[in-house]
């Protein structure tokens, strides 16, 4: 069966480019939507690129609008971004004649894309998750007592994380030390939540992608494992591989969340196992996009997004031939990420940017981005070292 019934990919960051390269093994149409070429995404010879003046708010929608006219096929719409889903969770009504958008219900994705409110849904259906408090105000400041040092801080709204205006997530080694890092997200963000902070390195961390259909069936589930995030600890995932042994454990997990919240469309669920009794601990949901990683799935043998494109389509999937893999690909982020020691053995490390049947948003990204990111950084060093060298001459 051949596609013709394009994809529009809103985004142009290493999520969506991982997108377009899986969705570009079935050779379907595809368009990235992004508010400027200087993204790697952009320059893939698998996507159109259209230019956007927001990926949020009205001026998203009115570019999908004008993008949807030209098209007249109406396309499969995949979202990489927090705040692109909820401007399209919330004008889903607008979209719909013009894209087939699958998606939880607006209720469903407020609910996920909140720590809090994930953390309470998650409590009141027994997942087990990190013993955590809320704190809105300095007099929820005495709930820290109730936790066990060392713990994490995170904002509850992601979506400020990922717009730069706020903090990521952050590591407190003592409770006082806990009460000062609070008091200063609080000036950044409405509200933080505190989580026991989970013992094991990066290589613990799990995460299960999948995607639903409209009646809240699975229809394909892929397990992971980080081996580095950046920053270490807490931040985003570096390398990351299959992780089919502990795919049972974890995807019983999944199938009953999406259950328990009617789930549809593309997500993941992220996990972290304690290296003190072996037990998974649920730490935080994607909802209604594609994840960072995302494409280590299709590099697995599991394409999500050309199974997402077929369920739009209300098609069954067409039945892909099974490739046996030599090696376990392992995706990594940057080449600067090495293999940590115990995980070299049988791996095949597989560059997110760069490609050889797909060299340009790796040029982009290394020559560009990354050569002018330390061009100016030892150009700052250089004034350093002349402001001080005159200060030392006045």
């Amino acid at each position: 069966m051949h596609p013709e019934i394009p994809v529009v990919v809103v985004g142009g960051n290493l999520n969506a480019l991982g997108v377009v390269r899986s969705l570009a093994r079935s050779r379907i149409p595809t368009h990235v939507m992004s508010t400027s070429r200087n993204c790697p995404t952009a320059w893939s010879r698998h996507a159109t690129f259209v230019r956007a003046r927001s990926l949020q708010g009205e001026e998203l929608i009115d570019a999908l609008l004008a993008l949807a006219e030209r098209l007249h096929d109406r396309p499969v719409l995949i979202l990489t971004q927090d705040a692109s889903v909820h401007t399209v969770s919330a004008q889903r009504a607008r979209l719909e004649h013009y894209y087939r958008v699958e998606m939880p219900t607006p209720e469903v994705v407020e609910a996920l894309s909140d720590k809090l409110a994930f953390d309470a849904l998650a409590a009141r259906e027994g997942f087990a998750v990190p013993r955590s408090c809320a704190i809105r105000t300095r007099d929820d400041l005495e709930k820290l007592n109730l936790l066990q040092p060392p713990v994490i801080i995170k904002p509850a709204d992601k979506g400020r994380v990922n717009a730069g205006t706020a903090d990521r997530a952050v590591r407190a080694e003592t409770l006082e030390h806990a009460r000062a890092l609070v008091q200063e997200m609080l000036n950044q963000v409405p509200a933080v939540i505190v989580q026991e902070w989970i013992e094991g390195p990066d290589s613990e961390i799990f995460f299960t992608f999948f995607c639903a259909r409209s009646d809240g069936t699975p229809a394909a589930f892929f397990s992971g494992r980080k081996l580095q995030s950046t920053p270490p600890g807490v931040g985003s995932t570096a390398i990351c591989i299959p992780a089919p042994e502990f795919a049972d454990a974890l995807e019983r997990e999944t199938r009953r969340f999406l259950k328990s919240v009617q789930y549809r469309g593309l997500g993941s669920l992220e996990f972290k196992r304690d290296v003190r009794n072996g037990r998974f601990l649920m730490v935080e949901p994607t909802v209604g996009r594609t994840d960072w990683q995302e494409e280590i799935a299709a590099l697995s043998g599991v394409n999500l997004p050309v199974l997402a494109y077929w369920i739009a389509l209300g098609v069954e999937p067409p039945s892909e031939p099974t490739v046996p893999m030599r090696r376990i690909p392992a995706w990594r982020a940057d080449f600067q990420f090495k293999l940590p020691i115990g995980f070299q053995e049988n791996l095949r490390l597989v560059d997110a940017h760069f490609r050889w049947d797909d060299p340009l948003p790796g040029v982009y990204y290394y020559l560009h981005h990354q050569g002018l990111r330390r061009i100016s950084r030892r150009l700052r060093r250089f004034q350093r070292t002349v402001f001080k060298v005159n200060q030392g001459m006045s």
